[in-house]
Formats: C-alpha cells, sequence, structure tokens
C-alpha cells in the first residue's frame, strides 16, 4: 500500500521568509572597523637638511618587502616573548608593503634629492636602484603593559646599475612612544616612526649616491 505525501509547496517560502526576517533584525554591537593610511608631512621640495643637496642621477625604488607576519594590511602589535598579534578595529588602508612603498616614494619625489624617481617597470634604465625589507613595523608593548612605542626598522640595499654593482646596505629605524593606549594614538606615533625614517632613508641614499658617482671614472676627453 502506498503511502501519500501531503505537499505544501509554500511551506517553505513562509519558512524562509520567516528566517530571513529574523536575520534582518540581528545588528552587530562591534564597531565599524577603521582604516588608516600613512603620508608624509607637506613640505616644499627640496626642504630635507641633508650633506648633499640634489645628485643628478636617476632612482628606482623596488617593491618593498616584509619579515613574515607583517606583510598584512592588520596593525601589528608584539609583547613580551617576541609574541606578535594585531589590533582589532583597525587596517591599514593596503598591505604594509604597498603602504611602505607610497610612502617612499612621496618622500623620495618630495626631497628633491634624485633627479628623477620610479616605482614600476618604466624605472629600468634608472642609475640606481633601491631596495627595502621591514624588519619591524609594530607597536611594542613591555612587560608592565600601559602605552606602547612604536618601532621600525627597514634594512636597504643601494645599486648601481651602470655598474652593475651593489654600492652599499644600510638601515634605518626609529621608536617613538604613542601618546595613549589606543588605536589612534598608536597609528599616529608609527606614522612618526616612518616619517623619521623615511627622512634618514632619503639623506642616506642620495649621500651614497653622490659618493658613488664621484667615484666613477672619468672619460678621458678625445684629442
Amino acid at each position: 500500500m502506498r503511502q501519500s505525501r501531503l505537499m505544501f509547496p509554500g511551506a517553505g517560502l513562509v519558512l524562509l521568509g520567516l528566517l530571513l526576517a529574523g536575520c534582518s533584525g540581528l545588528k552587530s554591537a562591534a564597531p565599524p572597523e577603521q582604516r588608516y593610511v600613512l603620508r608624509m608631512p607637506v613640505v616644499a621640495q627640496g626642504a630635507s637638511a641633508g650633506p648633499v643637496s640634489r645628485v643628478e642621477a636617476t632612482l628606482q625604488l623596488l617593491p618593498p618587502t616584509a619579515e613574515p607576519g607583517l606583510d598584512t594590511a592588520r596593525i601589528a602589535l608584539t609583547q613580551p616573548g617576541n609574541r606578535l598579534d594585531y589590533y582589532a578595529g583597525g587596517r591599514w588602508s593596503g598591505s604594509l608593503v604597498e603602504i611602505t612603498e607610497s610612502l617612499l616614494a612621496q618622500s623620495l619625489r618630495a626631497s628633491g634629492r634624485f633627479a628623477q624617481v620610479s616605482t614600476d617597470a618604466a624605472g629600468m634604465g634608472a642609475d640606481f636602484v633601491l631596495a627595502v625589507t621591514v624588519r619591524r613595523f609594530e607597536a611594542a608593548y613591555d612587560g608592565a603593559g600601559g602605552v606602547p612605542t612604536a618601532r621600525l626598522q627597514w634594512a636597504c640595499t643601494l645599486s648601481s646599475r651602470r655598474e652593475h654593482r651593489q654600492i652599499a646596505g644600510f638601515e634605518v629605524s626609529a621608536a617613538v612612544p604613542a601618546q595613549a593606549n589606543r588605536l589612534g594614538s598608536v597609528v599616529a606615533a608609527l606614522e612618526q616612526a616612518a616619517q623619521d625614517a623615511a627622512t634618514q632613508l632619503v639623506d642616506r641614499a642620495a649621500v651614497l649616491a653622490a659618493e658613488a658617482l664621484a667615484a666613477e671614472p672619468r672619460e678621458t676627453p678625445r684629442k
């Protein structure tokens, strides 16, 4: 004997409608996530107070790299014991290498220390090449907790494309205490550390490039 089935085509739609109505009333209590950018202060071109005013050469800035755990849009923090973590409720506007490249390109161009600065394949014919690795870029907390310190370290390499050799490797670093243990204050301290380190990098790269140009053998004039 076959059992009969009672089919109610509209029942599933009614149930789905009730579920959707219930879900639409759910609201998250978490605050909206904030996005942060890094920018250099607005300065007049050529205002950098370095020992070399301008290098008559072109520079290509390669896309930066970052140590494991740092190449992310999340804002990093460290705690005692080399523990790496990230802040909730805030991110950078792009990955760390992307915002680092943008800030360095702004700094190098605004300084006026090089005849031209490029960041893409169009700079393949540049006189010098600058490579940067982000070793540190986080808010560091000590064992007592409280207010963190923004710490930054970049490992840099300047090479001469014309001579096909590495000129020098150098590091720049900065440490800026945050004004308060709040994400907005931490971001402000990280931005200041990045600005300080970028100024160091521009000056160092310009000095090394100028010294390399001065050391190049000069062509003997034809008679």
